[in-house]
C-alpha cells in the first residue's frame, strides 16, 4: 500500500508530464491471503501483493489506453507514452466530450476497511479451517474450500482535478461439503471478519449434504421452485449486466428499451442499486471518480432507471450515475451493489405453503442464451430437494432449467423476509469485493428442462 499522499504524487507526476488533453490515472494495489483445503486438509496457502497503474490520455475525441504492474517512475513514464502513443493513432469517438470533474466534498464518506479483517493472518484462517473440518468430521462427510481476506487501495484521478482514493477489505470463505452421492454448499463475505461464523457456515453446508443423500429422480418439468439466496441473486446479476446498462439500452438491445416508467414485473418486485447499505459492500465512487448515489431500478414493478457512466451520459445528455467500470470497458456502465427488496415471510413458511416444489440451494454454470429476452440456463446445484405438502422430503438429481428472468418476475409466488448478502468469489484478480443482496424467492411453473446424473 502506498497511501493517499503516495497516489497524489503519482497522479501529479503523470498530469505534469503528459501532452494529452486530458489524461486518467488509476491505481489499484492489493494484498491478499489464500487458504485452500481439500479432504479436510490444508492443501494451499498463498499471500500475494500487486500493483498497477492505468493511463488513459486523450487528445480531442482520441483516447488511448495502457497499463502496467509496477509505480516505478520509469514504468509509469513509459506507460503514459504508450497511451499517448495509442490516442494519436485511434479514431475519434464521436461520443466523448470530456472526462468527469468532481469536487472532492461531493464524497459520502463510507467504512469500508476494518482493523479485524486486515489483521486475520495466516493462522487465523487455519484456525477457521480447523472449524470446517471439525463440522465435516462430524458428519463423515469430506470438506473442499477456501477462507481469503485482502486490503485493496484504490485511486482515480484526472487532469480536470477529480480525486478519489479509498483503501477497503474483506474476508471470503466458500465450503463444499461431500458425502457418497451428495453435496452442500454455502459461502460468506463480509468487511468484518467478526462477521462470519465459520462454524455455522460448515453446519449450513454439512446439512444440506446429509439431507440430500441418495437423491432420487423426479421427471423434469414446470415446478413450483423456491430459489435461496444464492441461486436468486443470479437473476438479479444478469438484468444488471443486460437490461439496467445503459450502453446496451442505448444502442437498442436492452429489454428496457421504450418501457421506462411502464410495469415490467410483479408488483412486489423492487430492485436498487444501493452502494451505502450497510449489509453489502459499500463503496463511494466508480471507476472514474464519480460518486455513486443509491438508484431505484425498479420500484413496485415499475422500470424507473438505468445505470450510467460518463460515456454514456454524454450521449444522451444525462449525468452519470455512477457506474463506471475500469478502463478500457467496451461493455457499459453495471450496478454493482443490487439489492432485492425483502418480502414478508420466513424460508420456512415459504416451503411449508408449498404443496409440490423443489427447493434450489444454487445455480451452476449459469450463461445467458438471449440478451434482449433475457432467457439464461445453467443447472443445479449442491443441494436440491423435493417439498411434498409443505415438508422437505427428499434430495433430489439436479436439474438443467432454460428460463426468462423477465417472465419468472411476473410469476412470483413468494419474496423471503430476509435478504442475504452473496458475495462475488474474489480469488481471481485484484482485491475488490462486491456482492448481491437478496432473499429467498418462490416462482411458480419454473421451467426444469432435463435431469443428470448426479
Amino acid at each position: 500500500m502506498i497511501g493517499e499522499r503516495e497516489a497524489k504524487r503519482v497522479l501529479k507526476m503523470v498530469y505534469e508530464r503528459s501532452k494529452a488533453d486530458q489524461v486518467e490515472v488509476s491505481i489499484f494495489n492489493h494484498e491478499q491471503s489464500l487458504t485452500r483445503f481439500a479432504n479436510n486438509y490444508i492443501h494451499q496457502n498463498v499471500n500475494e501483493s500487486n500493483s498497477s497503474i492505468s493511463i488513459r490520455a486523450i487528445f480531442g475525441k482520441k483516447i488511448g489506453f495502457a497499463s502496467a504492474n509496477s509505480l516505478d517512475s520509469k514504468k509509469i513514464c513509459e506507460t503514459l507514452k504508450w497511451a499517448e502513443e495509442i490516442a494519436e493513432l485511434q479514431r475519434e469517438n464521436k461520443d466523448f466530450t470530456t472526462l468527469p470533474k468532481v469536487r472532492r466534498n461531493n464524497y459520502r464518506v463510507v467504512k469500508t476497511i476494518v482493523k479485524n479483517t486486515a489483521d486475520f493472518s495466516n493462522a487465523d484462517r487455519a484456525k477457521a479451517v480447523a472449524e470446517i473440518v471439525s463440522i465435516a468430521d462430524k458428519y463423515s462427510l469430506t470438506a473442499y474450500g477456501s477462507v481469503s481476506n485482502g486490503t485493496a487501495e484504490i485511486c482515480i484521478g484526472n487532469s480536470l482535478g477529480t480525486f478519489a482514493y479509498s483503501a477497503c477489505g474483506d474476508v471470503f470463505c466458500n465450503i463444499v461439503m461431500s458425502g457418497d452421492d451428495s453435496t452442500g454448499y454455502t459461502q460468506a463475505g463480509a468487511r468484518d471478519i467478526f462477521d462470519i461464523d465459520f462454524s455455522k457456515l460448515a453446519e449450513t453446508a454439512a446439512q444440506k449434504a446429509v439431507k440430500s443423500a441418495s437423491p432420487i429422480e423426479v421427471p423434469p418439468g414446470h415446478y413450483t421452485a423456491i430459489f435461496e439466496p444464492l441461486a436468486a441473486h443470479e437473476f438479479l446479476d444478469f438484468l444488471g449486466y443486460y437490461a439496467f446498462n445503459a450502453k446496451i439500452y442505448n444502442e437498442g438491445r436492452s429489454f428496457l428499451c421504450g418501457k421506462l416508467g411502464k410495469k415490467i414485473f410483479d408488483e412486489r418486485i423492487t430492485i436498487v442499486d444501493d452502494p451505502f447499505l450497510s449489509k453489502g459492500f459499500a463503496f463511494a465512487f466508480d471507476f472514474e471518480g464519480v460518486p455513486k448515489k443509491r438508484l431505484v431500478l425498479v420500484s413496485k414493478g415499475i422500470a424507473k432507471n438505468i445505470v450510467q457512466d460518463s460515456l454514456t451520459a454524454i450521449k444522451t445528455k444525462t449525468k452519470s450515475t455512477g457506474h463506471a467500470l475500469a478502463a478500457p470497458n467496451p461493455f457499459g456502465p453495471v450496478p454493482m451493489h443490487l439489492v432485492l427488496k425483502g418480502g414478508t415471510k420466513s424460508l420456512d413458511r415459504m416451503i411449508k405453503e408449498t404443496k409440490k416444489g423443489i427447493l434450489v440451494t444454487r445455480f451452476h454454470y449459469t450463461n445467458i442464451i438471449d440478451p434482449y429476452r433475457l432467457t439464461f440456463t445453467g443447472m443445479t446445484r449442491d443441494g436440491t430437494f423435493l417439498i411434498e405438502n409443505g415438508c422437505v422430503t427428499k434430495g433430489l438429481k439436479n436439474f438443467r432449467f432454460t428460463e426468462n428472468i423477465i417472465d419468472c418476475f411476473n410469476r412470483v409466488g413468494d419474496i423471503g423476509r430476509r435478504s442475504v448478502l452473496t458475495a462475488s468469489d474474489p480469488g481471481y484478480g485484484g482485491r475488490f469485493a462486491t456482492g448481491t443482496v437478496s432473499p429467498a424467492i418462490k416462482i411458480k411453473s419454473f421451467a426444469f428442462t432435463s435431469g443428470t446424473e448426479f
